[in-house]
């Protein structure tokens, strides 16, 4: 039964994992210890809780909760190819909107793009309560979170078959799927190598995003769909890693750091210039 179970599910196409769960621990933490000692030191010394808030994307697509899954499964990549070079709008709705006039699902794209400026955004309005209540032990919580879940979507932007139709093998002339196995492959790839979050952290230089939130989300976007060509070139040095897959890995894993790390920084940033409700009191 076992058997027959397996020879069906290979008969479907089985939806894309983000990076393995320690691979997002440790890309997370090493944003967290990247940031510059102006953003909240309560903050910096919480690369730990923000790494295991990171994993919750992942363990929130669970077919038990039918509608969160349904929900949640396209936070985490965005298929740009499907938009026939037409330029995503800076909000969801627009982008919806967008998906219908061309005849494309918009779940069938992906939301990445949205899932991380949204989520910038709302840690963003959190480190405007922090700057207003510094001691508030619940809004330090609410922060960590909203880190965490930030982290997940910005990493999963930053490895390229989270950027691509072709996300788990391409076809062939013959019409048959080559290279299948190629995402988990990349997916583990920084856990397999043991990459050390302080190492990665010391890597990156951060600085926060000038001008637009969603252009510069977007544009990592078609940077990561950029490198699918690369990826897929070097497919056979994944698993068993060779020095040219251990090169693009450690240069994934350092693109992804620090882009999570300026989201961090930006939302610190623009906090600055929040202005909460008059209602509001904490």
């Amino acid at each position: 039964m076992a058997a027959l179970t397996f020879m069906v599910m290979g008969l479907f196409p089985m939806p894309s994992h983000a990076w393995w769960g320690n691979s997002h621990g440790i890309m997370t933490q090493a944003a967290v210890l990247a940031q510059p000692q102006e953003v909240p030191a309560f903050f910096r010394k919480s690369a730990d809780a923000v790494a295991h808030m990171s994993f919750d994307p992942d363990i929130a697509k669970n077919r038990a909760a039918s509608n969160l899954y349904d929900s949640e499964f396209p936070e985490h990549y965005f298929d740009l190819e499907l938009l026939k070079g037409e330029e995503a709008p800076d909000k969801r709705h627009a982008f919806i909107e967008l998906c219908n006039r061309l005849g494309v699902g918009p779940s069938d794209v992906g939301y990445a793009p949205y899932a991380i400026t949204e989520s910038t955004q709302r840690l963003m309005i959190a480190f405007a309560e922090h700057r207003k209540w510094p001691d508030n032990q619940m809004i330090q919580s609410k922060i960590l979170v909203y880190a965490g879940i930030l982290a997940h979507y910005a990493e999963d932007l930053a490895q390229p078959l989270h950027a691509t139709i072709d996300f788990d093998g391409r076809l062939n002339d013959a019409g048959e799927k080559e290279q299948v196995g190629i995402h988990e492959a990349m997916d583990s790839i920084i856990e397999r190598l043991e990459m050390k979050p302080d190492k990665l952290a010391l890597e990156v230089s951060v600085a926060a995003i000038e001008g637009d939130l969603f252009a510069a989300v977007l544009a990592q976007a078609y940077e990561s769909n950029g490198k699918v060509d690369d990826l897929y070139e070097l497919a056979e040095g994944l698993d068993p890693v060779s020095e040219q897959g251990k090169l693009f890995a450690e240069e994934r894993a350092r693109r992804a750091v620090a882009f999570t790390a300026r989201l961090y920084l930006t939302a610190w940033q623009r906090s600055a210039a929040v202005r909460l409700p008059g209602w509001l009191e904490r």
